[in-house]
């Protein structure tokens, strides 16, 4: 009976361990200025921040803003309209047996006042979400959840 006892208690420490060592935190949030969406939107600008995107996040974007009904241009608009936008993104990443995304931002910015329109983050430690497609459909899902756009079709 005693060694009944201890198999089980093992067994279910051992489980413990496991959800523990499997599970992480993620974040997602999309802050949107009152009174806007990226609807009223038609053209888009993407500003590379980084020379390097070994995450490929550049045309996942281009493909996501296509998607939502966007005209994405290569040159930066000399003169924009009130359907301009500039969109930033920034990326960190990390290291667990392989380098994956660990955190996206994305800044979509009126061209032609200046104003943020909407900002869009994402953060998960740990690679239970794989390398960069799982992060990047919860980000863009999240951010046209918020915008009034259908889920993404890009990651399936």
């Amino acid at each position: 009976m005693k060694r009944i006892i201890v198999e089980r208690f093992r067994a279910i420490v051992a489980f413990v361990l496991c959800v523990l060592a499997f599970s992480s935190c993620r974040t997602m949030q999309t802050n949107l200025t009152p009174g806007e969406d990226l609807r009223s939107y038609k053209r888009a600008f993407i500003e590379a921040t980084r020379p390097k995107d070994p995450f490929q996040i550049y045309p996942a974007l281009v493909w996501e803003l296509r998607d939502m009904g966007f005209d994405v241009v290569g040159v930066k608009m000399q003169n924009p309209t009130d359907s301009d936008l500039i969109v930033r993104f920034s990326y960190d990443e990390g290291w667990d047996l392989t380098a994956y995304l660990r955190a996206v931002q994305f800044e979509f910015i009126n061209a032609k006042n200046g104003r943020v329109v909407v900002v869009s983050s994402y953060q998960s430690t740990g690679l239970w979400r794989g390398v960069r497609d799982g992060r990047l459909e919860s980000a863009f899902n999240n951010l046209r959840a918020k915008n009034g756009f259908p889920p993404t079709k890009q990651f399936q």
